[in-house]
């Protein structure tokens, strides 16, 4: 079939092949001087991952996001080496860097692009653009969460840099990472992550993942190893966070997560009809009445988008999967994806809680986990604790992703009851 491009978009193409920048908007990022000098380098995992990535892009808005995540690579090694420097010099050593990666590997892109028949379903990334220009948040009025005496106006609740805490007495006194970040890129890690680690659909839950694995993960997020299958954009906020925050703030945060044990606030339905859902930016919300056929998707919605929005770490969410997708899922963990040696407990321990530096994954968020199945499956996950990931999802369909997401997160999350383990059996 015919490429569908227009001139233009075929000409920013080419010139992104060519090691011609389109426009980013480099200004908004000023890099911090007060840094310990460190030599640039770009390593060979993150070369090969750019190149099939850029492989990979088919239009305008995929080859931006693809030349991104070269410029944030750049971006940190500028502040690692404490160069202030301007936006054109940036766009300079980004030319460079592409350059260089296209010299190290002369073979056509063409001939990089073989992954298969697997196709990214875009409603496993849902997202809608933000709105523009973003509505000034009231600071007037103040809004309340059941059963928690604290009160925030919309602009404090939005704060990335003083976090909302709702509910303070039910996690232990949390650093200043998770509560105040960094200005002016380094978020807290609660304003995405909740103080209480409890997270949202759109980004991981932190409670009760090892220490060492969650600083592994933000070490893949500042060296491109560990990127996003999401159509739209293979970049998000964690590149940036990542590279705006110090090693000892990411170890201390860790730390505090580590310590911290996991509530399951979702309910898997296995149904043929879903309720109507419309995008909220990176979310489904419920939209109104009637419903919808789910069509092999996996939807996760909350029970009141309102308190989502205010961050209450206990609302409910309900995950909308087609019929049969549990005893689907709950075969593949049994049984393994491929084989014996892909049996889920085999690294994620028996109740798959985790073993070791191998993080629980039992009765998180479903659509999280779907995501994150995708991740490895087409590569964008490729980091060292990721390695063994492969042979688990290299068969598997999106059906399969589904069932396995629904069946795992339907599980507890913590140490069962023996009533609870004969149910999961």
């Amino acid at each position: 079939m015919a490429s569908e491009h227009t001139a233009d978009e075929s000409q920013e193409r080419r010139s992104v092949h060519a090691g011609k920048l389109p426009s980013i908007g480099w200004d908004a990022y000023t890099p911090n001087v007060n840094m310990t000098p460190e030599p640039i380098s770009i390593s060979s995992e993150f070369r090969a991952r750019w190149l099939a990535i850029v492989a990979e892009s088919s239009d305008r808005r995929a080859g931006r996001d693809m030349t991104a995540t070269v410029q944030v690579s750049i971006f940190a090694a500028c502040r690692r080496i404490g160069f202030a420097v301007s936006a054109r010099a940036r766009a300079a050593l980004t030319v460079a860097a592409l350059a260089v990666v296209a010299a190290c590997n002369p073979r056509p892109l063409s001939a990089q692009t073989a992954r298969g028949p697997f196709v990214v379903p875009a409603w496993a990334f849902p997202t809608s653009p933000a709105p523009d220009p973003a509505p000034t948040p009231d600071s007037v009025v103040k809004h309340h969460v059941p059963n928690s005496s604290r009160a925030y106006t919309m602009r404090e609740v939005g704060n990335a840099f003083n976090i909302p805490d709702w509910f303070p007495e039910s996690h232990p006194a949390a650093p200043a990472p998770v509560l105040n970040g960094t200005r002016p890129y380094a978020r807290a890690c609660g304003f995405c992550h909740l103080p209480d680690g409890q997270g949202r659909p759109e980004n991981a839950t932190l409670a009760g993942l090892p220490a060492e694995y969650t600083v592994q993960q933000v070490r893949a997020f500042r060296d491109g190893s560990r990127l996003s299958a999401n159509p739209a954009s293979t970049t998000n906020s964690m590149h940036l966070i990542a590279t705006s925050t110090s090693d000892s703030d990411v170890a201390r945060a860790a730390a505090y997560y580590a310590t911290l044990r996991l509530a399951r606030h979702n309910h898997v339905k296995e149904v043929t009809e879903a309720p109507r859902t419309r995008i909220e930016v990176m979310l489904f919300a419920y939209d109104g009445n009637g419903t919808e056929p789910i069509d092999g998707r996996l939807i996760e919605v909350p029970a009141a988008f309102e308190r989502h929005e205010l961050r209450d770490p206990t609302v409910e969410y309900t995950t909308y999967v087609p019929l049969g997708s549990l005893a689907r899922g709950r075969r593949l963990v049994k049984r393994g994806t491929n084989g014996v040696a892909t049996v889920c407990a085999g690294c994620h321990g028996p109740l798959l809680l985790g073993k070791g530096a191998v993080p629980p994954i039992a009765g998180r968020s479903p659509s999280n986990l779907l995501r994150q199945l995708i991740n490895f499956r087409t590569g964008m996950r490729r980091d060292s604790l990721s390695i063994a990931m492969a042979p688990v999802v290299e068969k598997l369909t999106v059906a399969d992703m589904v069932a396995l997401a629904a069946y795992v997160g339907s599980l507890p999350p913590s140490v069962p009851t023996s009533s609870a383990v004969r149910t999961h059996r």
